[in-house]
């Protein structure tokens, strides 16, 4: 069974690879640095039948790559694995319809255990993105859930969000003055100043620096 890795680092994709295909013998693993390379190898092997992605490639988007590789080979399976698993990421991820989720922090018995298993036509999630999953179709995403987990409770007060609120949310944690996001958005500050107001109450936050590390946990940095 033919592998199609993409990471940009490497290093690490080769040293992975070969431990991977130690550990996994009857699969081959072909390597990808860009969309460019990922693009030929799939139209060079059409019996390549799973991906092991990264998210960030580069200055590219692992999951807007996915979305242009699935238009060569839409059958194709594939296995996230990144160094990014806050819960905005994981959730990303997952409405790609991807079949499975591993941090690169994981050992190699489970990156491998994920890969077979989403070779295999099943699916597979680490603890990072099982948590995401509970909270989205949970008590949790309503916020009527009690966590001591800190990321757990953002991500659930996250959830309550209007669309209209996660947007500006998103915004005004990576630092952009209400002014600024009133005029990328076409809206009033006023309006603006009211939905940050109403950001705060429903997520417990009470300043400028708590949403900044709200969006750190969270991970809008990196959606």
């Amino acid at each position: 069974m033919k592998v199609l890795f993409i990471d940009d680092h490497n290093m690490l994709r080769e040293s992975l690879s070969l431990a991977l295909q130690n550990q996994i013998m009857d699969f081959e693993f072909l390597q990808a640095s860009s969309g460019k390379e990922a693009e030929a190898a799939l139209l060079k092997n059409a019996d390549c039948s799973v991906l092991l992605l990264d998210l960030r490639i580069g200055n590219e988007n692992g999951l807007s790559l996915l979305a242009g590789l699935r238009k060569i080979r839409g059958d194709i399976r594939t296995l996230v694995c990144t160094a990014f698993c806050e819960p905005l990421v994981v959730e990303n991820a997952m409405k790609m319809n991807i079949q499975g989720f591993i941090s690169k922090t994981s050992d190699l018995y489970e990156i491998a255990t994920a890969l077979r298993t989403v070779a295999q036509g099943k699916e597979y999630f680490c603890a990072e993105a099982v948590s995401v999953m509970k909270a989205n179709y949970a008590k949790i995403a309503t916020g009527l859930a009690d966590s001591s987990d800190r990321t757990t409770e953002l991500f659930a007060k996250y959830k309550t969000l209007s669309k209209k609120e996660r947007e500006i949310f998103e915004l005004l944690s990576k630092k952009v003055d209400p002014a600024d996001i009133a005029a990328k958005l076409g809206k009033s500050i006023k309006t603006v100043e009211n939905q940050r107001t109403a950001i705060y109450a429903k997520m417990n936050i009470h300043d400028r620096l708590e949403i900044v590390e709200a969006g750190k946990i969270l991970g809008v940095s990196e959606i």
